[in-house]
């Protein structure tokens, strides 16, 4: 019996040495493995994470850096001034611009920076809130005329959102940002204005391209019908007043056809001009001596010269076309009286002008009198293209252009054109020139 307990004994003790060999083992590889090398490893693994976290933070660091400077610099860009708008302490407080030396935030009376908006734009800008409270919106983008320090009007235009709501679920505080946008309403102006000058050239050539067939076939019914007359008459008299309506009706239709090829050379940006001397006093009088002559004695053409005569380097038959043109719309709206022709040498060059006793023109349509397809007169002939033909070559040659008049009393026209000028001693045709004097 004993010796059956020593060997229970026995075998219990191999075992529990035999568990204990297995577990020193075990712990010895666990042991190794986080030694040593095996140890930083370790270290790397936990380590791990943590680095993973901070390597995201800085990335989200300098995406934040890159966002913030982004936004600075569109701020910039658009001129955009922040504030933050407290809805129930009536207070708005604007941010400052560093670049401006402005530092920090500047407090204002909601209230009473409103009162500084024309009344039509406040009341909408108060609709646009009403609108953030009842949840029919969520933006503020509203454009309002305001009255600065100094009693100017500006262009602003407001953009707000809410950025906190109270705890009745209404808006309690904006944010956004005001811009000064005059600039822009300047040029939505000037857009606009230029859509309709636009659009009214585009009328009235439509109207001139309706018309022209009237107006040439006008002259051309008289020339080919008294031309078909002519050789059925015997009556010289008749014949010669035959001729003379046709060779009226001949200048006529040419002068159309002239006016028609310059604008299109106008509207192509191409005016031929060949500069060369003349006598500007032969030039007066050659065209004053045609007029006259047309006049048929109702008016008398009178010129009133210089003390000395001049030559002048220009193009002259630009400028011989300029001075017909006021000549012939004179002669058109003046029934009696005279037409004065003034010409002299300023400091840059010589200007010419022309006076009337005719009808004038009303006040409301000297703005327009030099556009093309303009005419006062409906009844009057010609197709409305002398004058805005006589600025665009006197604008070419780098002139200038301008009329003044009165109803019931005249017209007076007048151009400066730059160009040398050299005194003339003597005027050529001096006899003929006197007799036009007065």
């Amino acid at each position: 019996m004993m010796y059956i307990l020593y060997l229970i004994t026995l075998f219990a003790f191999i075992a529990s040495l035999i568990v204990a060999v297995y577990y020193f083992r075990k712990y010895n590889k666990i042991r190794n493995r986080f030694s040593g090398s095996t140890t930083m490893n370790g270290e790397q693994e936990l380590m791990k994470p943590y680095n993973l976290l901070m390597q995201e933070l800085e990335q989200k660091q300098q995406q934040l850096k890159q966002q913030n400077l982004q936004h600075h610099l569109l701020v910039k860009a658009i001129k955009l001034k922040l504030w933050k708008w407290d809805l129930k302490r009536k207070e708005i407080i604007w941010e400052g611009n560093p670049e401006k030396g402005e530092q920090g935030a500047v407090v204002v009376n909601a209230d009473e920076h409103l009162s500084h908006i024309l009344p039509e734009y406040r009341k909408r800008i108060y609709e646009a809130i009403d609108g953030l409270e009842k949840g029919c919106s969520k933006l503020i983008d509203e454009e309002f005329l305001y009255q600065n320090a100094d009693n100017t009007l500006s262009w602003r235009n407001i953009y707000g959102a809410v950025y906190e709501y109270d705890e009745d679920g209404k808006p309690a505080i904006l944010i956004g940002g005001t811009q000064i946008i005059d600039e822009r309403k300047k040029l939505e102006s000037d857009l606009r204005k230029a859509k309709d000058k636009a659009e009214e050239a585009n009328r009235l050539k439509t109207a001139f391209l309706a018309n022209m067939s009237h107006e040439i076939r006008t002259p051309l019914n008289a020339i080919v019908g008294f031309s078909s007359i002519l050789a059925d008459t015997e009556d010289i008299a008749e014949k010669k007043e035959f001729c003379n309506l046709i060779n009226h009706n001949n200048a006529l239709l040419l002068k159309i056809v002239d006016d028609i090829l310059d604008i299109s050379k106008i509207e192509a940006g191409y005016i031929d001009l060949h500069p060369t001397w003349f006598c500007l006093s032969d030039l007066i009088m050659e065209s004053a001596n045609e007029y006259r002559m047309k006049a048929a004695g109702r008016l008398d053409i009178r010129i009133h010269k210089p003390r000395q005569g001049y030559m002048a380097e220009l193009d002259t038959k630009r400028v011989k076309q300029i001075l017909n043109n006021f000549l012939s719309n004179a002669l058109k709206h003046t029934q009696e009286g005279y037409i004065d022709i003034t010409y002299g040498v300023t400091e840059q060059g010589i200007e010419i002008k022309v006076t009337d006793t005719g009808c004038g023109i009303p006040q409301d349509k000297l703005p327009g009198i030099f556009e093309r397809f303009e005419k006062v007169d409906s009844f009057t002939q010609g197709v409305g293209l002398g004058l805005p033909i006589c600025k665009s070559i006197a604008e070419c040659m780098g002139g200038s252009i301008g009329l003044t008049s009165e109803v019931g009393v005249g017209t007076t026209v007048w151009v400066t054109l730059p160009c040398s000028t050299a005194p003339t001693p003597k005027l050529y045709k001096e006899k003929l020139i006197d007799n036009f004097y007065s």
